[in-house]
């Protein structure tokens, strides 16, 4: 259980410690607006990350919200299968002993959902991390398209 602490401890110092972000000029010229530097990560390795560690795929990703709530989860799941399994072993009755097993079975099936959707979570988040964002969503050709024509041709022949 003493992990459980140690793991929790670091994710909230390096949550609320490490907030920084690098910035850097545009490269359309505008020296005046400034952009987030777009930095490619490692999708298999935020997948392992999460793997390894609650919310360090999603904290590689810096996804700090989605970091917490999946140490979180992973965690009360746990606590709420070990919680199970000990109220299994402690009884004599069989029927109550299989309730308290189905319980833990059930606790370590959301468990593994929970894991698989936090590797995921963190793979596509790597996937898309130099995706860039920007506010312009106009349709407007780029000055490189505009001398250049596209044109379509419709031809009908009625056959009478």
């Amino acid at each position: 259980m003493r992990w459980l602490y140690c793991c929790a401890a670091v994710v909230l110092f390096h949550t609320f410690g490490g907030l920084h972000t690098s910035r850097a000029q545009t490269v359309a010229g505008d020296s005046a607006s400034t952009r987030m530097v777009l930095k490619k990560k490692s999708p298999r390795g935020a997948m392992l990350r999460s793997l390894a560690v609650p919310g360090w795929g999603q904290y590689y990703n810096r996804q700090y919200f989605k970091a917490a709530l999946a140490f979180g989860a992973e965690a009360g799941l746990v606590a709420t299968a070990i919680y199970w399994n000990n109220r299994a072993n402690a009884v004599s009755d069989r029927e109550l002993k299989l309730f308290y097993q189905n319980n833990r079975n059930t606790a370590n099936w959301f468990l593994l959902g929970t894991i698989l959707l936090s590797m995921l979570d963190a793979y596509v988040d790597a996937s898309l991390s130099d995706f860039d964002e920007s506010p312009d969503l106009s349709l407007t050709p780029s000055s490189q398209l505009v001398n250049h024509a596209i044109g379509v041709k419709l031809t009908i022949k009625i056959g009478l």
